[in-house]
């Protein structure tokens, strides 16, 4: 779950939204659902809100989840200089660090708005991993990062000097990547298609990777949007948000179905290096 408000949404004029106004109960919602399917997940948190949540944050982090940063205010890395993404970094991880008094390894960022070039600043800034690449270049908004002298250890797993790039599922579609994944798409798309598109990758047997935010699992009315916001983006964001619970546990059981596992991002990396160092010492 990338942990946001409504308002951090990029196709709303956040200086035109009443930010009194919260949809972040759907983070309960979503802690419900991985209670009753007994399974674990990972959480990218916004450092501005943090503090608002901080009960919450020390809940979610004692269940065994995994916490990350995305970022401090929802700002696009690729609108942010090289030092005020770093910046950004730091103090975004800061924040969390110092709410759940553990170390924040992983990183995602907004819209999937991160370059290679970037990248290696989230190593830098003392991240352990990133997930924020996604094949989708059709997308205004995303990046593709160049994995260039990173080790595919696995499909969509690269690695490099410990560092671990985690990318989020897609599938070709009539030529085209299209996401699995996003919770928008599992609102958005009849079930069926979705279970189909899905299904099919699960297949391959490779990382399968959700995320979801709070909104689209609130119990709240819809918000009172910006008055220069579009129609479709009000019908975009409404769409579906009574049915996503449900879809969403179908989703887990499929996964199940399919002998897939539920792990977090960083018990996976530690995993995965572990394998890694196992291998090259039967090597030697």
């Amino acid at each position: 779950m990338d942990i946001e408000d409504w308002y951090h949404l990029d196709y709303f004029d956040i200086t035109q939204c009443n930010k009194q106004y919260s949809m972040l109960d759907g983070i309960s919602k979503y802690c419900e659902l991985l209670g009753e399917h007994n399974v674990s997940s990972s959480f990218f948190v916004l450092g501005e809100i943090a503090e608002s949540i901080k009960s919450t944050l020390l809940d979610i982090s004692n269940e065994k989840h995994d916490i990350g940063s995305h970022g401090l205010n929802h700002t696009r890395p690729m609108k942010l200089s090289i030092s005020q993404f770093h910046n950004d970094l730091l103090k975004s991880k800061h924040i969390l660090e110092g709410i759940i008094n553990k170390p924040i390894l992983g990183y995602r960022a907004p819209c999937f708005s991160l370059d290679r070039e970037r990248l290696e600043v989230v190593k830098k800034a003392g991240y352990m991993y990133d997930s924020s690449k996604i094949d989708f270049g059709i997308h205004p908004l995303y990046e593709n990062i160049n994995m260039t002298n990173f080790n595919q250890i696995q499909n969509n797993i690269y690695e490099s000097d410990s560092f671990i790039e985690f990318e989020v599922s897609t599938k070709k579609f009539l030529g085209k990547n299209i996401p699995l994944s996003g919770g928008g798409y599992l609102r958005l798309l009849p079930w069926y298609i979705s279970k189909k598109l899905i299904e099919a990758y699960l297949n391959s047997g490779d990382l399968y990777v959700l995320y979801i935010h709070p909104f689209e699992l609130s119990s709240a009315l819809n918000p009172l949007f910006p008055t220069e916001s579009k129609w479709h983006t009000k019908f975009r964001f409404g769409m579906g948000r009574n049915t996503v619970a449900a879809k969403l546990s179908k989703l887990i059981m499929i996964l199940k179905e399919n002998g897939y596992r539920f792990t977090t991002f960083s018990s996976l990396r530690k995993e995965l290096l572990n394998q890694e160092a196992g291998f090259h010492s039967n090597v030697r």
